[in-house]
């Protein structure tokens, strides 16, 4: 869509104030990968983006201390102390596989997915190159992550990753206020498409990649090799196995989290729409007794 070309640069332009403030920014995320030669210089900066720019940080909840991020992509990438993160081991359920917002979530209609926003999504259209009919019906999750969240992405239930899947496309702002119906920008943009199969049935989360996001990467080999036109795809000889709330990618800048399910009888949403959430808390639950669909 030739239009969605110049809708990302109006988009990124408004958010930055001009499109000078637009270069600097993209500039900006050139040079995050370079090394900050003080710790000294390291926590001003980080406290002067994280603070100013944007959220301040919770430190205490850092795997590290602040000085010791050599780069801001290195702290924007960061890990979070599992003693602050408990991954929930109640049965029947899925958790969230991500700190963020609620942007939306429900039951999909058939395999349709409408959003707060007015815009429908087709599953053929959000995960191509997949058999969507086994998600008929099912559950789905819309996490906004802010520049301020832990940026890894987490198992939302035990398993194994079947396949990998990369879809090329735009960068348009995924930022709530920013999304538009003439623009669909879950489907637009460029995305990865993580396949798990789990003891509740399959499910997928969609890791959509946003304005300024530079790569996104996993903590394990995945030798998938991303094309500029067509769907790229890597399927696991041996599906690798995950515990629930495992790191399974990380997203280098702002991005959103879609998970789906198949459909499940008597479930649960444990979340609410526009709240805060973190990764390993339960997302959709399941009464002990259920079967499943």
């Amino acid at each position: 869509m030739a239009n969605a070309r110049w809708e990302q640069l109006r988009q990124g332009s408004q958010i930055h104030g001009g499109a000078v403030n637009m270069g600097l920014a993209a500039l900006g995320v050139r040079l995050s990968r370079l090394p900050i030669p003080t710790r000294w210089l390291r926590e001003h900066l980080f406290r002067t983006i994280y603070g100013r720019k944007y959220k301040s940080l919770n430190e205490e909840e850092l795997d590290r201390p602040l000085g010791d991020f050599r780069s801001i992509n290195e702290l924007f990438t960061r890990g979070v102390r599992p003693d602050v993160r408990p991954i929930s081991r109640v049965e029947h359920q899925f958790v969230c596989p991500c700190d963020g917002m609620v942007q939306d979530l429900g039951e999909l209609n058939d395999e349709t997915m409408l959003t707060v926003k007015g815009i429908e999504y087709s599953l053929a259209s959000l995960l191509p190159g997949i058999d969507t009919r086994t998600f008929r019906n099912g559950a789905f999750a819309i996490l906004f992550l802010s520049p301020a969240d832990c940026h890894r992405v987490f198992a939302p239930e035990a398993g194994a990753i079947r396949e990998i899947l990369h879809v090329p496309g735009r960068r348009l702002l995924v930022h709530p206020p920013f999304q538009r119906k003439e623009f669909p920008v879950f489907t637009l943009n460029e995305r990865v498409i993580i396949r798990l199969a789990t003891n509740r049935g399959e499910c997928v989360l969609v890791l959509v990649a946003g304005w300024g996001v530079g790569n996104i990467t996993y903590p394990f080999d995945v030798p998938l090799k991303p094309r500029r036109r067509g769907v790229s795809q890597y399927r696991f000889h041996t599906p690798r196995p995950v515990d629930r709330g495992e790191w399974v990618a990380t997203f280098e800048l702002g991005s959103t989290v879609i998970l789906i399910t198949q459909p499940q009888a008597a479930m649960n949403l444990a979340i609410a729409r526009d709240e805060q959430v973190v990764y390993g808390q339960p997302a959709f639950t399941f009464p002990a007794n259920s079967e499943e669909s």
